[in-house]
């Protein structure tokens, strides 16, 4: 029941349903799950070891806000470890994990003409999925995915401020660029074309969300 409860929370927070600067009483959280406010306690306390929300003091845990130079912070260490796991998983890349990206692929082309920010964002957390599979270092997954859930809300109030066709293109054409890799059959340029990729996603973020770039 814990853990649900911590998935429930944790993905209203990521996808902004609980908005930064709310405050989460535990109280009425207790009522809602139908629990005891000791699990919702626990809950909590993970949530602000994980920095999505901080306790105030007499008035309840509040989710914490989205700061811009905080996230670009973050994004410097994710080009480093996602372009080492990206080295790793190139020895390892099988059939199966083409099928997987062509089966994407397919998905980016469907929800085109649906705008979902959350199916897109499946999509992408499958690509990064295929990564971790083919990469086999469990330690490094959590790693990775700790600190991409600390950049997701950025991209996810982008995806609502830009265009729809555009966002769903810039995640097909990253995943087109891996199958063209794979299928030319190039070999110790992975780590690198997914760093360009993590980088050109930042200033992507950077001019929708502030009108500018470097």
């Amino acid at each position: 029941m814990k853990e649900s409860i911590y998935q429930t929370m944790r993905k209203r927070i990521l996808y902004l349903e609980y908005t930064p600067g709310q405050i989460l009483n535990e109280k009425v959280l207790s009522e809602e799950f139908g629990v005891s406010r000791s699990p919702i306690k626990n809950v909590l306390n993970r949530l602000e070891w994980e920095e999505f929300v901080r306790v105030i003091p007499r008035t309840g845990s509040m989710v914490t806000d989205i700061k811009f130079s905080k996230v670009m912070n973050i994004y410097q260490i994710r080009f480093e470890i996602e372009s080492f796991e990206a080295g790793l998983a190139e020895e390892k890349f099988s059939s199966r994990h083409m099928s997987q990206l062509k089966d994407l692929c397919d998905d980016c082309q469907r929800v085109l003409d649906e705008k979902d920010p959350k199916a897109l964002a499946q999509i992408d957390a499958g690509l990064r999925n295929i990564i971790h599979d083919a990469a086999g270092n469990f330690e490094l997954e959590k790693l990775s995915d700790r600190l991409y859930s600390q950049t997701f809300r950025l991209w996810y109030i982008v995806m609502g401020k830009n265009d729809w066709h555009k966002e769903v293109n810039a995640v097909k054409k990253e995943l087109m660029t891996l199958l063209d890799y794979f299928v030319s059959g190039k070999s110790k340029e992975l780590a690198s074309i997914r760093r360009n990729q993590l980088i050109y996603h930042v200033e992507r973020l950077r001019l929708i969300f502030l009108g500018t770039s470097r």
